[in-house]
């Protein structure tokens, strides 16, 4: 798929943040560490809320285009504001790196000193820190010759330190967005580049709690939660109950840190009468699931359909009986933040069965919006199964308070202006 080439810009060695003549249109750069990616449509959704507010979006992404990822329809238009960068074997990056370090070597140093402090406990983080400085230097250049108003990174990890890079490099300013692995999975860096965003916004007030235990300098200016969401107006909840058999759902990855293995075998030994199960979504684990099916005896019951695109899973997942999110911890900490899966089953008011872990009992509150089981416990994910299937009523009842919990405090269009506000604070003061 097709995107726009980037042009090279010499750096400007006497720049100051007020030399730049800002548009009356505010510019917003977004970095992710992959694009296009599937399974970020949280992501997509927030910035198409941000083009719709008249702003001028550039996405820069860490890892090289991915030509062969799944678009969904809603987000094809981001594909344009694309900018793609070389790693560090290119000379257009190298001579990033070449012109900082003439024209700014104390910031070139600052930087350099504070990524092997910050990251000295995590050998593989610090590598792959600087293994991404060049590439961030050239980003820091292409924002600020655009005249970039703000950076939002999607995420703590890589795309907060190419973000926190450009504000010392280029003098943009930056907020971030925390989510999951990258603050569970290692919390290097952290403390030193998340006090200086403008703003550190996070999903969950699990969450938020954890970056403060393990951040307490961000106590005066502690994480904002705003939840990531689903677009309502393009969902009209269903309430009607599949009763030709029931029908399983589940929409994710296939890895282990989304526990796919407890939920095959909770239906092997679960009484459901007839029912089948539906899997949207590709990954390491798919051969090693489509085994254990076979296995379990459940092959003609269960359907891998590998990855799909959003519109393909909005059709199937209004017509299932039940959405389960079976997630559990997975190495290096991998795991949920508050799984979007989530939000979009309830939006669909279908009933959600997911496992006690980290943000999600925030919205499936066991006994009022859904079901909870405790992580790996394959029998309690069997009784919860059973309890859906026995009584569709009290199903549906939780499944519309979930959809009124979604309604309340999960509306993306809402959660994304509530962020964009933030941002544009920030750049309205500065103004």
């Amino acid at each position: 798929m097709a995107h726009p080439s980037v042009n090279r810009v010499e750096f400007a060695p006497s720049f100051t943040a007020n030399q730049v003549a800002k548009p009356e249109k505010r510019r917003l750069a977004v970095i992710v560490t992959e694009f296009p990616k599937t399974t970020e449509t949280f992501i997509m959704r927030d910035v198409i809320a941000f083009s719709q507010k008249n702003y001028d979006i550039r996405i820069y992404h860490l890892t090289h285009f991915n030509r062969h990822e799944v678009v969904h329809d809603f987000a094809k238009e981001t594909i344009a504001w694309s900018r793609d960068f070389a790693y560090f074997a290119s000379g257009d990056v190298i001579g990033a790196l070449l012109r900082t370090l003439l024209r700014r070597p104390r910031v070139l140093g600052r930087i350099l000193r504070d990524i092997l402090v910050g990251c000295r406990k995590d050998p593989v983080m610090m590598l792959k820190s600087l293994f991404i400085l060049p590439k961030s230097l050239r980003i820091a250049e292409d924002i600020r010759d655009w005249g970039g108003d703000h950076v939002h990174a999607a995420y703590a990890g890589h795309p907060a330190t190419c973000a926190w890079i450009v504000r010392r490099a280029a003098g943009v300013p930056f907020s971030v967005s925390c989510h999951a692995h990258d603050i569970f999975e290692t919390q290097a860096l952290l403390s030193t580049k998340l006090p200086e965003a403008d703003f550190v916004r996070t999903i969950s007030e699990y969450n938020r709690k954890y970056i403060l235990r393990h951040v307490p300098s961000l106590a005066p200016n502690p994480p904002v939660v705003i939840h990531v969401g689903a677009f309502l107006e393009n969902i009209i909840p269903s309430t009607v109950y599949p009763r030709d058999r029931f029908r399983v759902l589940y929409v994710g990855s296939l890895e282990y840190r989304k526990g796919v293995d407890v939920l095959l075998r909770a239906l092997a030994q679960a009484n459901l009468g007839e029912w089948r199960l539906d899997v949207l979504g590709g990954g390491p684990e798919r051969k090693a699931l489509e085994t254990l099916s076979a296995e379990l005896g459940l092959s003609d019951r269960v359907t891998f359909h590998g990855a799909q695109p959003n519109e393909r899973v909005a059709k199937v997942m209004s017509q299932v009986s039940v959405m389960v999110v079976p997630s559990r911890i997975g190495p290096r900490n991998q795991t949920e933040g508050l799984p979007t899966v989530i939000v979009e089953a309830f939006a669909h008011e279908r009933p959600v069965v997911a496992s006690r872990l980290t943000g999600i009992p925030e919205i499936v509150v066991d006994g009022e919006t859904g079901w909870l089981f405790e992580v790996d416990d394959v029998s309690g994910l069997t009784r919860a199964l059973e309890e859906v299937q026995s009584n569709p009523q009290e199903a549906l009842r939780r499944a519309s308070s979930g959809r009124n919990l979604v309604v309340s405090e999960f509306d993306q269009t809402k959660n994304a202006g509530s962020l964009l506000s933030m941002i544009d604070s920030f750049v309205q003061a500065r103004r």
